[in-house]
Parts: structure tokens; sequence; C-alpha cells
């Protein structure tokens, strides 16, 4: 049987670092005809629903093969839901109230953000993103912005997050809000020897905007 060669590929991983004592916290806004959705249970399937939307043929969906589809989506968000450490007021939803029914009772979800504690004093950002009709409103910056102020007032002074470096909008919508690079490790992937990390960041929008 013949088989496509594979190679293992490299993709470079920056930890990023907002400093709550440092850095004000910016004033989230929402255009009109969206709202903020707050944290609750009967909310997990929107979460995983908007999540695998958002990241679904994305480079961290080859990264993290999870994020790839609807199954894998539901078991990350009960795994981060169900943690002790999980912290319901860094976590939301943004919701398009203006939106037409669509083929999915979850299709007027557009952004999803997670926020769990990392030690004392210490968050973590999980798996932010915008679905693609979206993009481009201002919506990935209000929802980290509005991640941080849950974080804030859950007594947090310093909260983490890792981007793949080749999503450079995000990494440049992160540094605007005063993010800082911590440190930066290596993704190691086995890809088809013709796809090299280049083409696919090249050949992959991003899933948070500017």
């Amino acid at each position: 049987m013949w088989r496509i060669p594979m190679a293992e590929r490299y993709f470079k991983r920056y930890r990023m670092k907002f400093d709550c004592r440092r850095f004000s916290l910016p004033e989230p806004r929402l255009p009109q005809g969206f709202r903020w959705v707050p944290w609750s249970e009967e909310l997990l399937e929107a979460h995983a629903y908007v999540k695998a939307d958002c990241f679904r043929g994305e480079i961290d969906s080859t990264l993290f093969p999870c994020l790839a589809n609807l199954a894998g989506c539901r078991k990350l968000m009960s795994d981060i839901a169900y943690q002790s450490n999980f912290l319901p007021r860094a976590t939301w939803l943004i919701e398009d109230t203006t939106a037409a029914p669509g083929k999915h009772r979850y299709s007027h979800y557009c952004g999803t953000i997670q926020g769990m504690s990392r030690a004392f004093r210490v968050g973590a950002i999980q798996n932010v993103g915008i679905t693609r009709d979206y993009r481009g409103q201002g919506l990935g910056k209000s929802l980290v912005a509005r991640s941080l102020i849950g974080f804030a007032e859950s007594g947090v002074q310093r909260v983490f997050l890792d981007v793949t470096a080749a999503n450079v909008q995000a990494v440049a919508l992160y540094e605007r809000l005063g993010f800082r690079i911590e440190s930066l490790s290596y993704q190691t992937v086995k890809l088809p020897e013709s796809l090299s990390p280049a083409l696919l960041a090249r050949n992959v929008p991003p899933a948070i905007p500017s």
C-alpha cells in the first residue's frame, strides 16, 4: 500500500503573560447587536460548538487534534469546566442578538473564551476563538479584555496564554492588550513532507482577528 511520506515539523509557540498589577485593564466593548453571555453549565455545548467552528482547519487544530471537530471540543470543554480550578468569571461567550436562525441552535454565538487558575494568583486563558464570519470587528480584543477583568475579579494577578507564533495577528492583538512574551517552546507534529509549516500558515486564517 502506498503511503504519503511524513516528516516531523516544528511549530514555534509563545507563552505570553499579562500582569494585572502593571497594566490597566481595558474596557471591553462590543458593537451594537452583540452581548456578553456569562458561563453556566447549560452552555457547555455552546462553547464546544463555537470552539469547533473557530478552530476547524486552523493551525492549532493540526497541533491539537481535539480542536479539529465537535466531539473533541466537547470533551475538551468538559475537561476544562469540571476541574476545580475552572474560573467561570473569566469564561464568556459572545452572542449576535441580530443573527437569523441558522442550521445549528448555537449558530448565533460567535466567540468563546475560558479561564482557569494555575497557581496562587496565577491564571491561564484557554482557546480564544472568533468564528470566521465575525472576524475583523474587534470582537477578539474585547473577548480577551472581558476575560482579563474576570481574572482580576477572581484575585488573579498574572494571566498566561499560549499562542502559535505563525498566528501573527493573534500575537499582535495580545501585545496591544499588554501581554508580553515570557518564553517559547516548539510543538512537534507529523505532516506530509510536501506540506511545510510556512505553507500551512499562509493558507490558514487565524482564529483571532486583529
